[in-house]
């Protein structure tokens, strides 16, 4: 263009979202801006990527009345955010100097390049060019955007000439019209404008067939006959631009090359019609001798439509109509497609490998109706166009109908199946009707002196055969109620009901149709009378692929992200396969993230369902259930077997712990090949796993099992051996090639006010510990809740677990204490997904207790102020208050106690479950470690080497107190950092089990 006047428009696909974004643009010379994602985010999308599916589970993309119900967006949330963006956006020119937007176009001289000096090819690009300021090419060019109207010159549209020829049929005047124009490709949008002046007249009824008839010569423009209206028929001899019959409502287009061409030309080797034909297409005929560019019919919704070959794209996202395609399709082809079908000519057999098969099935041409269409709408197209290669077809048609393939969407199957079933249903019920009465009437027939003219009158209505049926009906269905069911037709086909169930899910809109199961523990009347695992184990087994049929597959998974699981798990991508019955694939891709997917599928919290998509606005899936009986179907299959390796580095590595981090880290170093030893100070491997946890939450056969297959793998276990008492430090780390730290934060918060001293007051995990090493043979004595009254302090899993463990043991009464305010049934505003829901929870040991004393044992909103004991010196109560907790204006959170609240708790045992602070400091001390201003083992930033060489530091010792699925993913981690600097690369694998070239 020689005037820079005219408007500079930058449009990203979703790539502005920032006011920095905004003002860099601006600089570069845009003075107009589109955001796509950014306003879709803010009105609640999840980026699913399911939108041509009509899933969308926030009721943003969908037609579904049930998921739209879901939508939860307001103009307002999308104010705020351009009101911010535009807050930022001023910011930035303050900061610049600059009074008016206007003044910030174009000012390039503004902007820097400043390459990432860990990237040396980012150093080796040049934006000298893009940086130049425009008023340098053309000095004084006025480049004000806008500041020149732009002239459409819409007076010399031809629709306005068609619309003035067509006049009388538009007005009703006339039945029929027939025009002939030339076109250039100048001409855009030709026959949108007349297909606005019949929906004026007809809305969406249309003209009758045929009435504007149009015969055009030249070049059709950009969407050329888009939105083209029912009762208008276009034929163009010629060629045509993108987007032709874009959004077709009806009308019918057929567009031919010119007759003129030389006798060799090949119209199926041709583009005769450019990009994205027929999108959003609902209605109407299209018929094209030659081929069509990419994105031929892309959401087409119910158009029929004929070309001699597309390009890529082919078909996708369509939702409805037919489609044949006479030659090659580009690749992708079906993409996305949930409805209609489409019919492909493969004589050159190419197009399997072209054809996007994920959402549709490929089947020969074999069905008669089938048959029949494609023969009829080929004979149509080949009458209409004159196609040489359509004659050929139908002129062989005996040996060339074996070359189509038939494109059948699994979705529209399903769709037919569902509607096929639903008239079904309706005759049964019409059939059931219709007996019910005849049945009424036949009773008539018992009548005296009745029957043959209550037969007569029958006989107008059922025929004789039907009323013959229907009395032998009677008197079989007389026998069969005294007929005893043999045992066998008693007992349940399980196999045949997995078949069935295999017909009936329907995995795409599970989440809509199954709700989430709420089996997972055994009844707590029968649980709390024993030790054995809390899990309902079959019942949860045998609903699992319902459960997983709620999984959406989503295009951005949460449940993977850093607010879901710290493992990174592959979690709809082993749901998937769980629910096709692919359980040995599942495990595969379950272990390739996790070592010890049997501990975080029975004692882990999972924050993956926290950030689950489907927990928006329903109850998230059931990924811990689906986990655990991955691994235990492994372990039942066989399927879990020592690994050993095949090479070995000759590298030493100490680990200090046994508890999930230790055991995930020499899991990880033994697979590398270094020769591992795991150091323990209790009497069996395990750490917390071992004792911390109780064995109605882990069975200790579990933890046993998996330690076994790490023994037989070639790692060394010696217990009873304390670090920093037993044996040094130091002379680990002088003898080996590395140590690991993985102490865990076992140093436990204590609750210092008057009375403390008293006997009866424990930590937490003494009771706990005490009791599982009893429990599995050791003599010690251990903490007794039996007919004691039990104060919990704190909350948490731990304190569940002195609940539960307390009640088994006998406890005459439990109660927990917990500071802070009880949690709202559902997130509050402060809390929104994906971060962990801090919503108020019942969990097993809560119910037990309850369903025992129809009680809750908890209390919130209470403080402890002082133990009270007796002479004896044993605890005999403690004294509490009330508190409030109120934000000051600064938004701070502050407690106040509650005056006049004051209560005393009679308890003989009181456990301290307030968490831990860090870990202990015997090694700390004796190797004068490093630690962060919270207590725990500094290391670097983004990694887990300490202070001193050649040590690391691995799970809550290092990061604080934690969830075991945090401790196992920190073990991973170390033990990759830990292969990589003694050997200089690792083919460990990272977060979400991916193996980066070093």
């Amino acid at each position: 263009m020689n005037d820079l006047r005219s408007r500079v428009v930058l449009q990203t696909d979703g790539q502005i979202r920032t006011g920095k974004d905004v003002v860099t643009a601006a600089l570069l010379g845009a003075d107009e801006f589109g955001f796509s994602t950014a306003p879709l985010i803010v009105l609640g999308c999840t980026m699913m990527r399911k939108c041509h599916l009509n899933t969308c589970p926030v009721g943003v993309a969908t037609q579904d009345p049930e998921l739209r119900a879901k939508f939860a967006g307001k103009p307002e949330y999308v104010i705020n955010y351009l009101f911010l963006l535009a807050e930022e956006v001023r910011s930035y020119m303050a900061e610049l100097g600059f009074r008016t937007f206007q003044e910030l176009i174009g000012r390039t001289d503004k902007l820097k390049f400043s390459p990432d000096s860990t990237n040396p090819k980012a150093k080796l690009l040049d934006f000298s060019n893009i940086l130049k300021s425009a008023l340098d090419f053309r000095p004084g060019t006025n480049i004000k955007g806008g500041s020149v109207a732009q002239d459409f010159e819409f007076e010399k549209r031809l629709d306005n000439k068609v619309i003035e020829l067509a006049r009388n049929v538009l007005d009703g005047k006339e039945k029929h019209v027939k025009i002939e124009l030339p076109i250039c490709n100048e001409d855009r949008t030709f026959g949108a404008t007349l297909s606005y002046e019949i929906s004026k007249r007809t809305v969406e009824e249309g003209l009758p067939h045929k009435s504007i008839e149009i015969n055009l010569t030249g070049s059709g423009g950009q969407s050329f006959c888009a939105f083209l209206a029912k009762g208008v028929s276009v034929y163009l001899e010629g060629d045509s631009n993108d987007y032709v019959c874009k959004g077709l409502s009806g009308g019918e287009v057929i567009i031919v090359p010119p007759k003129n061409m030389p006798s060799s030309f090949k119209t199926e080797d041709n583009i005769i019609v450019g990009n994205v034909c027929l999108y959003g297409a609902t209605s109407g005929k299209a018929f094209f001798r030659g081929q069509a560019a990419e994105r031929f019919c892309v959401r087409n919704s119910g158009v029929t439509a004929v070309a001699e070959g597309c390009g890529d794209h082919g078909c996708e996202y369509m939702t409805g109509g037919h489609v044949i395609v006479l030659g090659l399709t580009g690749r992708n082809f079906a993409a996305g497609m949930s409805g209609g079908i489409a019919y492909c000519y493969d004589k050159l057999k190419l197009f399997t490998e072209r054809c996007n098969k994920e959402s549709v099935e490929l089947l020969p041409l074999n069905n008669k109706n089938d048959l029949d269409s494609v023969f009829n709408l080929l004979t149509e197209f080949q009458i209409a166009t004159g196609s040489e290669i359509a004659k050929f077809i139908l002129d062989n048609w005996n040996t060339e109908q074996t070359e189509f393939i038939k494109v059948f969407p699994y979705e529209y199957q399903r769709a037919l199946a569902d509607l096929q079933k639903e008239e079904e249903e309706k005759l049964a019920a019409l059939k059931e009707k219709t007996a019910k009465q005849a049945h009424e009437d036949l009773n008539l027939l018992n009548l005296p002196n009745g029957d043959s003219q209550r037969r007569g009158s029958l006989s107008n209505m059922y025929d004789e055969d039907m009323i013959n049926r229907l009395e032998d009906e009677d008197d079989n269905q007389k026998v069969s109620d005294k007929t005893i069911v043999d045992i066998e037709d008693a007992i349940r086909n399980t196999e045949l009901e997995n078949k069935v169930l295999d017909a009936v899910l329907d995995k795409t809109r599970g989440f809509v149709k199954y709700k989430r199961a709420t089996y997972q523990y055994r009844d707590a009347a029968e649980r709390q009378k024993d030790w054995k695992e809390i899990f309902n184990h079959k019942q949860v087994k045998d609903g699992l692929r319902v459960q997983a049929a709620r999984c959406m597959d989503c295009g951005v998974p949460f449940c993977t992200s850093e607010h879901g699981c710290p493992l990174s798990n592959l979690i709809p991508k082993w749901n998937n396969l769980v629910f096709k019955n692919e359980w040995k694939l599942a495990l595969d891709y379950l272990h390739q993230t996790n070592n010890f997917p049997e501990f975080t599928g029975r004692v882990c919290p999972a924050p993956c369902e926290g950030a689950c998509v489907l927990g928006i606005n329903t109850p998230a899936v059931t990924i811990k259930n689906i986990e655990n009986s991955i691994i235990d179907r492994g372990y039942e299959k066989g399927w879990v077997r020592p690994v050993i390796p095949e090479n070995r580095t000759g590298k030493k590595i100490i680990v200090i712990g046994s508890g999930p981090s230790g055991l995930a880290a020499a899991a990880q170093l033994n697979k590398a090949g270094h020769w591992v030893t795991v150091y323990e100070r209790n009497d069996k491997v395990g750490g917390l796993l071992r004792y911390g946890i109780p064995t109605m939450k882990l069975d200790k056969r579990v933890v046993e099992r998996r330690v076994d297959i790490l023994e037989k793998e070639g790692i060394v276990f010696k217990t009873n051996v304390e670090v920093g008492k037993t044996i040094t430090a130091k002379s680990l780390l002088t003898d080996n090639d590395a140590v690991l730290c993985a102490l865990g934060a076992t140093w436990p918060r204590d609750l210092p006010i008057p009375g403390r001293q008293l006997n009866g007051i424990h930590y937490a995990m003494n009771f706990l510990e005490s009791w599982q090493k009893n429990q599995h043979g050791n003599p010690l004595p251990f903490i007794d809740a039996k007919d004691k009254d039990v104060v919990i302090v704190g909350g948490g899993d731990t304190g569940c677990d002195c609940i539960a463990t307390s009640l088994r043991h006998g406890a005459r009464t439990i109660t927990t204490f917990e500071i802070l305010p009880e949690p709202p049934v559902s997130r509050d505003d402060s809390n929104p997904w994906p971060t962990w829901p801090r919503i108020f929870r019942v969990d097993y040991g809560h119910e037990e207790v309850k369903l025992k004393w129809g009680r809750d044992p908890r209390v919130f909103n209470i403080k402890s102020l002082n133990f009270e004991g007796n002479q004896e010196g044993n605890v005999t109560g403690v004294k509490t208050i009330l508190v409030e907790w109120t934000k000051d204006d600064a938004g701070r959170w502050n407690m106040r106690d509650v005056p006049g609240s004051e209560k005393v708790f009679k308890c003989d045992l009181v456990f301290l479950a307030m968490g831990f602070i860090g870990p202990e400091r015997k090694i700390v001390e004796e190797l004068s470690v490093a630690l962060d201003p919270r207590g725990n083992l500094e290391t670097q930033s983004g990694k887990y080497s300490t202070s001193i060489p050649r040590l690391y530091a691995a799970g809550d010792c290092r990061r604080g107190q934690s969830l075991v699925v945090w401790a196992i993913a920190e073990g991973r981690q170390a033990a990759r950092q830990i292969d990589k600097d003694l050997m200089g690369h690792s083919s460990l694998a990272g977060p979400g089990g991916i193996v980066t070239a070093e």
